[in-house]
């Protein structure tokens, strides 16, 4: 058997799980202490249940959120044409399939560890696509470089989405594409993520970072039950 990509995610995730493998922890204890051994066992079973229901559920859309990215692309591009630049890359879910269907697609991720799996899932596939280290905040790319800008659950992570739309619009040509599949803030996703019902964005918040940096056009429709389909435009 032909080896296939492995799009596992590592390094980026560990203190993630870690912190909700401490909420865990903490929840577990905090409902014994309220109920009888036996209530408290079957309370903390069921809400397991559900994480590990839901967490499959959220595995199993991760491609029809990237299928659609894709068609945005190839919406606004024409298919295979264009320069298209994919950061927070990751192992490159999203910039494998841009390659495999003919663009000129580069990958940037803050990660070493996951550009390697992502060269080595594009050797595996083979298709051709550039990846480098990159800070999703400071961008090595000159300006007006790109043609389209992509990712796939990056805004939740960062730090300053902002300042990374902001390097977005920066490396976009005139009327270039914006589009992003990310994580959407609500009960789903706080069942899986625990405290991340504070952390992911609304579409109102999304909507008026996107205008606060510069773009126009802007939709936000549901890609998935736990992922936003975000697309806008450099304006001209």
């Amino acid at each position: 058997m032909s080896p296939q990509p492995d799009y596992s995610l590592h390094g980026k995730k560990k203190y993630g799980l870690l912190f909700s493998g401490a909420f865990m922890v903490f929840l577990i204890l905090f409902i014994v202490s309220l109920f009888r051994w036996h209530a408290a066992l079957t309370i903390v079973l069921g809400l397991l249940a559900l994480n590990t229901l839901l967490g499959n559920i959220w595995g199993r859309r991760m491609p029809q959120a990237k299928r659609k990215a894709v068609l945005l692309v190839s919406a606004a591009l024409g298919k295979g044409t264009g320069r298209v630049l994919d950061i927070g890359t990751g192992p490159g879910i999203l910039a494998i399939h841009l390659a495999g269907e003919g663009y000129d697609v580069t990958g940037g991720d803050i990660d070493a560890r996951s550009l390697d799996r992502a060269r080595e899932n594009a050797a595996i596939a083979g298709v051709s696509a550039d990846f480098q280290e990159a800070d999703g905040s400071a961008l090595p790319w000159p300006d007006e470089r790109f043609d389209a800008v992509t990712s796939l659950n990056l805004l939740h992570e960062a730090q300053d989405p902002a300042a990374v739309l902001k390097e977005c619009r920066r490396v976009l040509r005139p009327g270039g594409l914006l589009a992003m599949a990310d994580m959407r803030r609500g009960p789903a996703t706080f069942s899986i993520f625990w405290f991340g019902f504070f952390k992911f964005l609304s579409r109102k918040r999304l909507t008026a970072l996107l205008g606060s940096t510069g773009f126009s056009d802007i939709r936000i429709g549901r890609a998935t039950a736990f992922h936003h389909l975000i697309e806008a435009r450099k304006g001209e």
